[in-house]
């Protein structure tokens, strides 16, 4: 049984390729072959290395979790999770946060469950997939401003100057959502626009989306200024149920306008190409097989 693991050295301050060692003895114990494969690898020799396989094992963060995913979308191979990154959202949502050897066990045997993947449309630039969610707002004016100053891997004190950056003078951006099923959102703050329900430090402002359920919840935070974002995080940091104030509308894809182009980020990283003015969110329904970490 062959399992390809691939890991992005600069994960983790060095730590992704401790892990991606560890895994692979653990995998080796259980009587399977691992694979490594480089994270730049062509796409001939991904495709040679996948095909076969038992599941591929990506070790990093969200980012690189992220792209391993898009580029398995659609094949039967499932993907297992070596969380070695800042917030490990997708990690957390789909059971990965264990041992070695539990992942091992796991990958041995072989149940494997297929959630939805998201995907960003923007006019004239390439799709973005994401597991988690998307967003507009003071987050992905964070995660732009550092994406333009970071040197090298990254950690939770990272975010630090560019949120004290944008808490001056920062100016929320105004949207409309429209969805086929005839849901319409509007309001100036935050959108999270979720697959999954994990988000930054515990907040989950939406804690009731399903990755498996073909929908997409879109939430609003209504905002003013930074200080208005400041307070709703707060506010979901100290509650554990659906957010009443602001709940979740639903739909299988959300066109999005914006008044003035804006940034948008998915799973933590901005997209590439700038501020959107517009951007359509859709879903390709169990698009995406994951080792299947739960209980049997």
């Amino acid at each position: 049984m062959r399992v390809a693991v691939v890991a992005n050295p600069s994960s983790g301050r060095g730590k992704s390729l401790i892990a991606a060692d560890r895994i692979c003895v653990a995998l080796a114990a259980r009587g399977m072959v691992p694979v490594r494969i480089p994270l730049d690898a062509a796409p001939e020799d991904f495709e040679a290395s996948c095909l076969g396989a038992r599941a591929v094992v990506v070790v990093g963060g969200d980012g690189t979790v992220r792209s391993m995913a898009s580029r398995l979308a659609g094949r039967p191979v499932p993907l297992a999770i070596v969380p070695t990154g800042t917030e490990n959202l997708a990690a957390r949502e789909f059971g990965f946060r264990c041992s070695a050897k539990a992942l091992a066990r796991g990958i041995a045997e072989g149940r494997s469950r297929a959630v939805d993947l998201g995907i960003v449309q923007r006019p004239g630039l390439a799709d973005h997939a994401f597991l988690i969610m998307a967003s507009v707002g003071f987050d992905a004016d964070v995660v732009a401003l550092l994406a333009q100053t970071r040197r090298g891997p990254i950690g939770h004190l990272s975010y630090l100057r560019p949120v004290l950056s944008l808490l001056r003078g920062w100016v929320p951006p105004r949207f409309l959502l429209e969805a086929g099923e005839g849901a319409v959102l509007e309001g100036a703050g935050q959108l999270v626009i979720a697959n999954a329900r994990r988000y930054a430090l515990g907040i989950n402002p939406a804690r009731l989306a399903d990755p498996a359920d073909g929908l997409l919840d879109a939430v609003v935070l209504p905002a003013q200024g930074s200080f208005d974002i400041l307070c709703w995080a707060v506010r979901l940091l100290l509650t554990r149920g659906p957010l009443r104030q602001c709940p979740a509308e639903r739909a299988s894809a959300w066109q999005v306008r914006l008044e003035t182009p804006a940034h948008v980020q998915a799973d933590g990283d901005p997209l590439p190409g700038g501020p959107a003015g517009e951007f359509r969110v859709e879903l390709r329904p169990g698009a995406l097989q994951l080792v299947d970490m739960r209980p049997a």
